[in-house]
């Protein structure tokens, strides 16, 4: 599976799991309520962080992928 297939999967999950995403460039942006999660991807090839947030403070950072899924499933 490629890096684009994770981001496009990844946005689908989010939007049936009730986030509304935003694309930036190498970034995606997921909000649900007053929680945020900040994904950065490192060109076409990985994930490259992301960064959890709750009602705009920055709880946990992250480079694995399998844990950004799991901040999702919520």
């Amino acid at each position: 599976m490629t890096a684009t297939d994770e981001r496009q999967t990844l946005a689908d999950f989010a939007e049936t799991a009730g986030w509304q995403r935003r694309n930036v460039e190498r970034a995606d942006y997921y909000a649900k309520g007053i929680v945020r999660v900040q994904v950065l991807w490192h060109g076409a090839q990985a994930i490259s962080g992301g960064s959890l947030y709750h009602d705009d403070i920055l709880t946990a950072y992250t480079r694995d992928l399998g844990t950004v899924q799991t901040w999702l499933r919520r």
